[in-house]
């Protein structure tokens, strides 16, 4: 059971209902109720291997609480760094210290671009959300817009379309699997001033996906809310400089 008035305690200090404070220059915990909450001080976000970063890895800065990332220009790197789980010091009056996932403060990196600009692709994070607060990788599947130009309802002389859904339901394809349900999703537009169009909210949801084998896969993929255009396009990626002509070339 708690204490009276639903204070928490974390390494050996008792902190009142609704104290914030500091266990280090890391993390910002908040007492709830008898439970501990905490936020990361520091940068979650996740440097994927790229042509510029093929070996990008997180290291301690002297005098600086938080680490950064770095690109090593071979090889030779230490694995680690994200493989470190995170538990609080002290387990919190009223939890079962036997469940390591009471005691984990969640880390979670935002969900990486899509691969591909048009088509099926992929996205990833990283994050602990498990019961044994390891950080381990996720992957869900992700499309910003189809290849094939399809018929839309674009006003004429916009110059960007952010956002628009699909005029017809349809079903998605994954390695010859087909998707159980149709979909209307809503896709990102495109731009004929040379800025591109890319996902600016998005949420995930499972599809089920049948295959010629009569065997049914079940697959996170990302859903789009909303696109934002911008600037900041992907050179090597001619899908974003198409021209809004519905009788251009697929990509």
């Amino acid at each position: 059971m708690v204490l009276e008035g639903d204070n928490c305690v974390f390494d050996g200090m008792i902190y009142r209902n609704g104290e914030t404070f500091q266990p280090s220059c890391k993390y910002q915990c908040t007492c709830r109720d008898g439970q501990i909450g905490c936020l990361p001080r520091c940068n979650l976000d996740l440097l994927l291997p790229g042509p510029d970063c093929p070996f990008p890895r997180k290291v301690e800065v002297p005098g600086e609480c938080c680490e950064k990332w770095v690109c090593d220009p071979d090889d030779e790197v230490i694995l680690g760094g994200f493989a470190m789980a995170a538990y609080r010091q002290e387990a919190t009056l009223g939890i079962d210290v036997s469940d390591s996932s009471a005691n984990c403060i969640e880390q979670t990196t935002e969900w990486s671009a899509c691969s591909k600009s048009c088509g099926m692709g992929f996205s990833t994070r990283v994050t602990n959300r498990n019961q044994q607060c390891e950080m381990v990788k996720q992957t869900r599947l992700c499309m910003i817009r189809p290849c094939e130009n399809e018929e839309s309802s674009d006003k004429k002389g916009k110059r960007c379309v952010r956002t628009r859904k699909s005029v017809r339901a349809v079903r998605y394809e994954y390695k010859n699997c087909t998707s159980v349900q149709a979909y209307r999703p809503r896709y990102c537009g495109l731009c004929s001033d040379g800025r591109c169009c890319t996902p600016h909210s998005t949420k995930t949801t499972h599809v089920q996906f049948r295959c010629p084998q009569g065997n049914v896969l079940k697959k996170p993929m990302m859903l789009i809310n909303t696109c934002v255009c911008h600037n900041n396009c992907p050179q090597s990626n001619i899908v974003f400089f198409q021209p809004l002509d519905p009788t251009s070339r697929p990509c």
